[in-house]
């Protein structure tokens, strides 16, 4: 059984090449969520994470779809639906070929295989309260659709909370995806997301992330970024990530530990 420290660092070694790749066609690659905290709090990993989440402006998240969509690494490759990969997701994820996994006897957390790292677009958003709140209503029911393509799959990765997917499940049941495919859906969240590139007053954030309109802020939060150790690297995180993490993750983001621990094996799960 692999340990989360050999899991740990493939994924550093993965983001180490995707780091070097990006530099080389100027993209600026941001820490999300959780890997925001590792390098805030651990200088590196969260001890018990078994995966990374990596976030870029929506220009550069285009170039890199495109980029990584071609062979990069022998150890490792990009899942997207817009490559046709069963991917079941809107945002890519970066993977570990399955030769390397088997030659490191890594565990599958998913039906592709093993995902080490979640590829999430930096998007704008209403600069108004209630523009915020119709975005995110209209975002939420395409989630909502585009999810009912996923409760069935098996060992997927499903980010969505077990009251989400009590919601999820009950559209499912009434049978509207007859009417639609889950690219479809994800064709139509990129029309919201892309709409508002350009405004200078928008917010901005991940809110196709798991934490939803919770990983919207001001534009300065996320801002030009800061660099950061992580592990014996230096990253980029939001400029404002003491802001972003307090709003993610409580006041007392710094001092205390969540009773649930989450992992994507179902194995390491603690609480």
């Amino acid at each position: 059984m692999s340990s989360i420290s050999q899991i740990q660092q493939i994924e550093l070694s993965a983001l180490k090449q995707i780091l070097k790749i990006a530099d080389k066609n100027g993209i600026r690659i941001f820490l999300r969520g959780g890997s925001v905290m590792g390098a805030v709090k651990y200088g590196g990993f969260v001890p018990w994470d078994d995966d990374m989440d990596i976030a870029m402006y929506r220009e550069d998240y285009e170039k890199f779809i495109k980029i990584f969509s071609k062979e990069w690494s022998e150890d490792f490759w990009m899942a997207s639906y817009r490559n046709g990969d069963a991917i079941h997701a809107y945002f890519p994820r970066i993977l570990v070929k399955e030769s390397f996994r088997r030659e490191m006897k890594l565990p599958q957390n998913n039906h592709l295989g093993f995902s080490i790292i979640d590829v999430l677009p930096i998007d704008r958003a209403p600069s108004s309260r209630i523009g915020r709140w119709f975005y995110k209503v209209h975002i939420g029911i395409l989630r909502a659709l585009g999810a009912v393509w996923t409760l069935d799959i098996k060992d997927t990765v499903m980010i969505h909370s077990p009251r989400k997917q009590k919601i999820i499940r009950f559209i499912k049941n009434l049978g509207v995806q007859k009417f639609y495919t889950q690219n479809q859906v994800y064709e139509r969240l990129d029309k919201i997301y892309t709409a508002r590139e350009g405004q200078k007053k928008a917010w901005s954030g991940t809110i196709t992330g798991s934490l939803f309109d919770k990983e919207l802020f001001p534009k300065a939060v996320f801002g030009n970024g800061v660099y950061l150790q992580f592990e014996d690297i230096r990253v980029l995180v939001p400029a404002e990530f003491d802001s972003y993490l307090k709003q993610l993750y409580g006041e007392n983001y710094a001092n205390e530990e969540p009773n649930n621990k989450k992992s994507h094996l179902k194995s390491k799960r603690i609480g």
